[in-house]
C-alpha cells in the first residue's frame, strides 16, 4: 500500500485526488471516475481512475456510501489537501473591497463594535459562520468618567490613547448624584489614569481593598464597581456571527445540533481561539480530528490577530462544513486579520 510521502511524490496519484477535491467542493457531490475522466490533463482510462480511487480510499483519504458510488474526502483527506495540495492565490479585488468596509467610519466606536463588524463581513463573504476573540485591551487609558443616566443607573466611559471609546452600564445606589460622580471621576482621573486596564487591576487590588484617605464609603463603592466592571465582565469574550449560514449546509455536518450548542455554549470556541492567538498565521482545524471539537463534516480557519502595537491579542476565523474553499477562505481570514492590526 503507497504511504502518504508516495502519493506526495506521485503524480498520477496526486493530481487524481485533487481534482476530485476541487470537483466535490464545486458540486457537494461525490465524483466517480466517468467525471474525472473529463477533467484531469493526463488521459486516463475510467478503469485506471478506479483502481487509484480504491488505493485512496484504502489509504483513508477517500471514502464511499456504497461501492458503485462516487468518492469524497475525509476528514483524513482534507488534511493531507490543505497541508499539501491547496493552492492559495492572491484576495481578490472584489473581496479587498468589501473587506476595506471593516476599516471605514471607525473612529470613535469601540474595539468590541469594530470587531462586530469584522465578523459580521467575514461571515457575508465566506458563507459561514465567523468568530473572534475580544481581547483585553492593553492600551494605556486617557480618561474616564462616570455619568449619571437615571436614578440607580450610571454609565461609565473609558477613552483609550487611540481615542476608542467604550461605554458600561453600572448599577449604583438611587441616592447617588452627579457630585459623588464627579468626585469618583476625580479620583480615577488623578490615580489612574495612564495605566492599563491590566495595571487598573493591580492597583484596585492594591488600594481599593483598603481604606483611602479622602474617599468616603459610596464613591470607593462606586469606583471598585465600576472599575471591576470594565476590568472583568466581557473582556476576551468570543462574537459569533452568521449562525444562520450553516443551516443550509445541514446535510454536509454529521451533528449540526451539536456544533450550534457549542457556538452558543461559547467555552470550546474560547478554548480553540487561545490556542490560534498565541500561533503564527493560519490555522485549520478539521472535524474530528481535534479533541477540541470532534465534529465530523466541519472544519475551522483561524488566524491569530495583533493589535496596534503588534502584540498578538486575539484570534479569528470562520466555521462551516469541511467541504469549503478552503483558498478563498484562508485568504480571506488572513486578510481580515491584517486589516485589524491597522485599528485595534
Amino acid at each position: 500500500m503507497m504511504s502518504r510521502l508516495d502519493i506526495r511524490n506521485n503524480k498520477r496519484y496526486t493530481e487524481i485526488f485533487k481534482k476530485l477535491v476541487e470537483i466535490y467542493i464545486e458540486t457537494g457531490e461525490a465524483v466517480g471516475s466517468h467525471t474525472l475522466s473529463k477533467f484531469l490533463q493526463t488521459p486516463l482510462s475510467s478503469a485506471t481512475i478506479r483502481s487509484v480511487m480504491s488505493d485512496l480510499e484504502d489509504l483513508g483519504i477517500l471514502c464511499s456510501e456504497h461501492t458503485s458510488s462516487g468518492r469524497k474526502p475525509t476528514d483524513k483527506g482534507w488534511r493531507f489537501f490543505v497541508n499539501t495540495l491547496i493552492e492559495i492565490s492572491d484576495i481578490s479585488k472584489l473581496d479587498r473591497d468589501e473587506l476595506a468596509e471593516i476599516t471605514k467610519n471607525v473612529v470613535g466606536m469601540s474595539v468590541e463594535s469594530i470587531l462586530e463588524k469584522a465578523t459580521n463581513v467575514l461571515s457575508e463573504l465566506a458563507n459561514c459562520a465567523s468568530i473572534i476573540r475580544v481581547p483585553t485591551t492593553d492600551l494605556e487609558i486617557r480618561h474616564i468618567d462616570f455619568i449619571l443616566l437615571s436614578p440607580g443607573k450610571v454609565i461609565v466611559i473609558i477613552v483609550n490613547e487611540n481615542g476608542i471609546v467604550e461605554n458600561r452600564l453600572i448599577e449604583v445606589e438611587k441616592d447617588v448624584s452627579s457630585s459623588i460622580l464627579e468626585k469618583a471621576t476625580r479620583y480615577v482621573n488623578t490615580r489612574l489614569t495612564g495605566a492599563t486596564i491590566n495595571e487598573i487591576r493591580e492597583k484596585l487590588q492594591n488600594e481599593l481593598d483598603f481604606q483611602v484617605e479622602g474617599l468616603d464609603e459610596v464613591i470607593h463603592g462606586i469606583v471598585e464597581k465600576g472599575l471591576g466592571f470594565v476590568v472583568n465582565e466581557e473582556n476576551n469574550k468570543v462574537i459569533i456571527r452568521g449562525q444562520s449560514n450553516l443551516l443550509s449546509k445541514a446535510k454536509e455536518i454529521s451533528d449540526l445540533e451539536d456544533l450550534l450548542r457549542k457556538l452558543d455554549e461559547k467555552k470550546t470556541l474560547k478554548d480553540i481561539l487561545d490556542k490560534a492567538a498565541t500561533g503564527q498565521g493560519v490555522q485549520i482545524f478539521i472535524g474530528a480530528e481535534t479533541q477540541m471539537f470532534e465534529i465530523n463534516g466541519c472544519s475551522m480557519v483561524v488566524s491569530p490577530y495583533k493589535n496596534g502595537k503588534k502584540s498578538l491579542v486575539g484570534a479569528i476565523g470562520v466555521i462551516g462544513p469541511s467541504r469549503m474553499s478552503y483558498s478563498r477562505v484562508i485568504t480571506l481570514v488572513d486578510y481580515t486579520a491584517r486589516l485589524l492590526e491597522g485599528i485595534v
